[in-house]
């Protein structure tokens, strides 16, 4: 690296933007009121970071992040001097301190809304007939997750639906005959109006706009496959999760993209409730474009083909062990 380097991010959970600069060895890094300085030393194999005394912890990932997420090849980085919080977060003890690649990517601060929060205590409840947790309420329009990824060099945010802002353009996606053909919601505006309003009202599932620099270009319904459709035909725990999703800009369809879009929902999923083990999907087992998507991204598996009252479908899971511990991001 013999240029400077600008990576821009902003800390879900504490909405702090940054920016990092790096010119060789030497950095900057800047949240707009404080500025600090880091250093790099060592081989392409092995780095040894050191950086200013006072550095905030979400200063301190947001280092991590650029210097990770610029250089793919980086599997560990060590710190040249200690610091308490991030050591605490890591859960590290020995010097020197050295943060795995595989690690980093599943710290909460940067990337998901609640990020600075603890596990909520376990309560439980019943719905019709099925006791689940009691699941966390969201808010209209509530950013849940966002990262700014280097091989688009887009943000990609994930952002609960907001009906005012988000019906045309939600609308207009769902009167696309490829989307049709697997949603088949080509209803008139008010209708998908009450669809979306249910879906914020759901406990168990709720609508999300996906966005790139701030540019709707897609829709998931996240879910807890417990108390959902899904939980019958198989043995759901308790913090399993599901999705459905479309992309609706055309403009952004491909592999680089969707490939992008789908390890991001996988990690913001992960990181939300960190008791989620398991992700479950359930797509029509004719839809050759999903089970072909798996062979790259192995952290998937195929489990079975079962069928449900409206369709064939395929029963697919991804482990948290499997996406974290085969460097995805």
């Amino acid at each position: 690296m013999n240029s400077t380097v600008l990576f821009n991010t902003q800390a879900c959970a504490t909405k702090e933007n940054f920016q990092v600069s790096l010119a060789g060895s030497t950095g900057t890094i800047t949240n707009g009121t404080q500025n600090w300085h880091f250093q790099l030393d060592g081989s392409e194999q092995s780095q040894v970071l050191s950086w200013d005394e006072n550095i905030s912890l979400t200063g301190s990932l947001a280092i991590l992040e650029a210097l990770f997420g610029l250089n793919p090849g980086w599997q560990k980085i060590s710190l040249s001097e200690k610091h308490p919080e991030l050591e605490q977060l890591l859960g590290l003890t020995a010097e020197p301190i050295t943060v795995q690649r595989t690690d980093f990517f599943q710290l909460r601060p940067l990337w998901v809304h609640n990020g600075m929060q603890g596990v909520t205590p376990e309560k439980w409840m019943q719905t019709k007939e099925v006791s689940h947790p009691v699941r966390p309420v969201v808010q209209e329009g509530q950013t849940l997750y966002q990262r700014y990824i280097p091989g688009l060099d887009k943000v990609l945010r994930f952002r609960v639906a907001d009906i005012a802002k988000d019906l045309d353009i939600f609308h207009e996606w769902h009167h696309q005959p490829r989307v049709l053909k697997f949603w088949e919601l080509d209803k008139p505006k008010e209708e998908l109006r009450d669809y979306l309003q249910k879906g914020l009202q759901d406990s168990h599932q709720f609508p999300v706009i996906l966005e790139f620099d701030e540019t709707p270009i897609g829709y998931f319904e996240m879910y807890w496959t417990k108390e959902d459709r899904l939980g019958p035909y198989y043995e759901a725990e308790a913090f399993d999760r599901g999705f459905h999703f479309l992309i609706g800009n055309i403009d952004v369809l491909g592999f680089k993209n969707t490939d992008a879009i789908l390890k991001a929902v996988c990690h913001y999923i992960f990181l939300e409730e960190p008791r989620t083990r398991r992700i479950m999907a359930e797509p029509r087992s004719d839809n050759t474009n999903v089970l072909k998507y798996l062979e790259t991204f192995k952290a998937w598996s195929k489990l079975k083909e079962f069928d449900f009252p409206h369709k064939r479908a395929a029963l697919l899971e991804c482990k948290r062990e499997a996406f974290f511990g085969n460097n995805y991001l």
